[in-house]
């Protein structure tokens, strides 16, 4: 069967990981990770222990009635936002998959069967530096640098935008 990972919007990582992908039919879209080879527990233990700035994990388990993953025993975490000015969304997806990889090495996020996604991956992330960098070690701490690099520039130019000050 093919994977159902369902991540929240903005995500690189629901145009990723085929059969991995963004499902907009599940009752809490872009909200959740899910696949049925992960363990929800370890899954929210790890990544609740990450201590990331304004987001907790719940365990999920979850079985579709409808359309993808129908009938199928699914597992994972619920993203829940507990301080939107604290909490770094865009790093989110990079520490699930850092924890994924620890947990199952035998899964690559960026693995051959994957390649025809890579092309959107990179689009959304801005270049291609960010898989290449990411999937040699599979730790976001490999590309924080490179993934922040343009911020506050981009506040910056930004600003004059902004409809509320």
């Amino acid at each position: 069967m093919d994977t159902l990972l369902t991540t929240y919007s903005a995500s690189p990582f629901g145009i990723l990981l085929p059969p991995v992908g963004n499902r907009r039919r599940a009752a809490i879209p872009f909200q959740m990770f899910a696949a049925e080879w992960i363990d929800a527990d370890k899954l929210a233990d790890r990544m609740n222990n990450l201590n990331l700035p304004g987001i907790k994990f719940r365990p999920m388990h979850l079985k579709p009635f409808y359309a993808f993953g129908k009938g199928e025993h699914l597992q994972g975490v619920q993203v829940h936002i507990l301080d939107y000015k604290k909490a770094r969304l865009s790093e989110v997806q990079f520490y699930i998959m850092q924890e994924l990889a620890a947990l199952y090495p035998d899964k690559p996020a960026f693995c051959k069967e994957n390649e025809s996604r890579f092309d959107m991956f990179d689009k959304v992330c801005g270049s291609n530096q960010i898989r290449e960098r990411f999937s040699k070690n599979y730790h976001f701490d490999d590309i924080k640098d490179y993934w922040y690099k343009d911020v506050e520039d981009f506040k910056k130019l930004s600003r004059k935008y902004y409809l509320y000050k």
